[in-house]
């Protein structure tokens, strides 16, 4: 049984509380930060495709669960970016921080937009729109600041379970 669904899982569990937590101290501000772009990066760069859809479908299910959107919503877009990622990823660089960085801000970005159309609101109103511009751009800083965190997380965490991915994207005809 390959673990590496199960650890990426639990590492976006982990950014699902943390960012839960973060808005829970930006409460008394008209601030909130969106961290689920951070979910697809590793995932989307050195994970099979079987193991990476497992892990996103069940890390958006966890996500749907606390919040109030319909439920399996959330699991169906990431399964979707995901499978997007997966298909481009040949011709996208996979070593370092720079592709999570920028692969974690063009997903985190995709999402948030997605999201008013989940929730079934209809966006009326230029407060409406100023507010959604403020928690985009500073949903999109702190997942820029958070990713090389992130990233580092869960390939400490994949280590921990014997799974060395650095190793195995420099493999010439690796398993990925």
């Amino acid at each position: 049984m390959d673990p590496r669904w199960i650890v990426i899982v639990l590492a976006n569990a982990l950014l699902a509380f943390l960012g839960g937590q973060i808005n829970h101290y930006l409460a008394h501000l008209p601030i909130s930060v969106f961290l689920l772009g951070l979910c697809l990066p590793v995932a989307g760069l050195r994970l099979r495709l079987r193991t990476g859809l497992i892990a996103m479908f069940l890390s958006g299910l966890f996500v749907d669960a606390a919040r109030p959107v319909p439920f399996g919503s959330t699991a169906l877009l990431l399964a979707a970016l995901f499978t997007c990622w997966h298909a481009v990823r040949s011709r996208l660089p996979r070593d370092g921080v720079a592709p999570v960085v920028v692969g974690a801000l063009v997903a985190n970005l995709i999402l948030f937009l997605a999201q008013p159309f989940l929730l079934g609101a209809p966006l009326a109103g230029s407060a409406t729109w100023g507010r959604l511009v403020v928690d985009l751009l500073c949903s999109q800083v702190v997942v820029a600041l958070l990713a090389p965190w992130f990233l580092a997380l869960q390939e400490q965490a994949l280590l921990l379970r014997g799974v060395n991915l650095a190793e195995e994207v420099r493999e010439p005809g690796g398993a990925l």
